[in-house]
This record gives C-alpha cells, structure tokens and sequence, in this order.
C-alpha cells in the first residue's frame, strides 16, 4: 500500500525527552494520552508531580507538586482528573 493510500498518517511531533521528562517516567504507567490535546506524565522523582503537556503549546509543559496514582486530562478541557 503506497503512503498516499494509508489510512493513518503518523509524524513525530516531539520526544518528551526533550521537553525535559527524563526517560524512567515514560511508561505505560505513568505517561496518559487520552486525546490529540493532551499529554500527562506523572514525575516521582526528585519530587512528585504531574506534567501536563498541551499539544498546542508543546515546548511549554506546565508542572504541578501533585501526588497521585494517576492522572488523566479531559479531552474537551483543561480538567485534571486523579486518583
């Protein structure tokens, strides 16, 4: 099937990495996406937090001193939902 053809088109908006999310945080169990507009990782070292990454602003994560189990964005708004 030629890439004109394919139903999915993907392409590499960023690396957390280099948003500053360092590597041990980028886990099934700490990294949530639930739409194309959000991005949340939860962070338990140095101190526990929760780093919410808007798709339209990504170089520009914001970060809060939470402590959680997880964390989820509602996909229409900025509502943090956790447990």
């Amino acid at each position: 099937m030629a890439a004109a053809n394919a139903p999915i088109t993907m392409k590499e908006v960023l690396t957390l990495p280099s948003i500053g999310i360092s590597p041990q945080f980028i886990t099934f169990t700490n990294v949530t996406m639930e739409s194309d507009k959000y991005i949340c990782v939860r962070e338990t070292a140095p101190q526990n937090s929760v780093v919410i990454i808007d798709m339209h602003m990504p170089m520009q994560p914001l970060r809060r001193p939470i402590t959680a189990d997880s964390a989820l964005m509602n996909p229409d708004s900025r509502i943090l939902a956790l447990k």
